[in-house]
């Protein structure tokens, strides 16, 4: 029996042993549990098999090689500090990127993808942002190249945007960091073409910053749509 703020829940311990790493997921309710069973018992695929994944650049010495001063031999390179939900800030970091001399680097074309997602390492919170500009990042900031079947990786950034996928992390994995593997087990369910369509559209606006917080709400009401949640849910 979990109490907390003066409720009592009762939590059937069998469902641990059904857990990734068995977690103890007392944060989930009876009523949470049927909710999450609800949103998992549509069709839907993961990011497992389904994603290049990437750590941002460990430098060795950021005292060697980061830079506050943009020249003509350096770019920018972004911190997790710098990721919001599908945009970022601009770079207040600049790197000489010569990767022969880091402690730790991607392969390069990771870095330098046509299209890419940038989400914070360390959060309370999922962030991830858009990147169509070949953007570096420090391991604060890590990459994610979505490759679902059917799932364009705009659309797949609105799902891990959304407050389902919030409420999912927060109540299956609970915790400040935002693990590959956490992010595997997240169900991106099945979109007609025409309302894929739709969906990066609305995407292109917001990343241009057209009415960002009014496209924020309609992709979020999608995501709900998309589960068949009722308004209680």
């Amino acid at each position: 029996v979990i109490q907390k703020d003066g409720l009592k829940a009762k939590i059937k311990q069998s469902r641990f042993i059904n857990n990734s790493d068995y977690t103890f997921d007392t944060s989930i309710t009876e009523k949470d549990e049927q909710l999450i069973a609800k949103i998992y018992k549509h069709r839907f695929a993961t990011l497992k098999d389904n994603a290049d994944w990437a750590l941002g650049i460990v430098t060795g010495s950021n005292g060697k090689f980061i830079s506050t001063t943009k020249t003509e031999n350096n770019e920018g390179v972004l911190k997790g500090a710098d990721v919001q939900k599908y945009t970022f800030n601009p770079a207040t970091s600049f790197i000489n990127f010569t990767p022969d001399e880091f402690q730790q680097v991607a392969p390069v074309w990771k870095y330098r993808a046509k299209e890419k997602l940038i989400y914070k390492f360390i959060s309370s919170e999922l962030a991830f942002a858009y990147d169509d500009k070949q953007t570096l990042t420090l391991n604060s900031a890590n990459i994610l190249i979505p490759k679902i079947p059917e799932i364009p990786t705009k659309v797949a950034l609105v799902f891990l945007n959304s407050t389902i996928f919030q409420y999912l992390w927060k109540k299956k994995f609970n915790t400040v960091k935002v693990l590959r593997g956490d992010l595997e087990l997240l169900p991106f369910p099945q979109v007609d073409e025409k309302t894929l369509a739709k969906i990066e559209q609305d995407v292109d606006n917001l990343l241009s910053g057209i009415e960002k917080n009014r496209l924020e709400d309609e992709l979020d009401e999608f995501v709900f749509n998309a589960f068949e949640l009722t308004a209680d849910e």
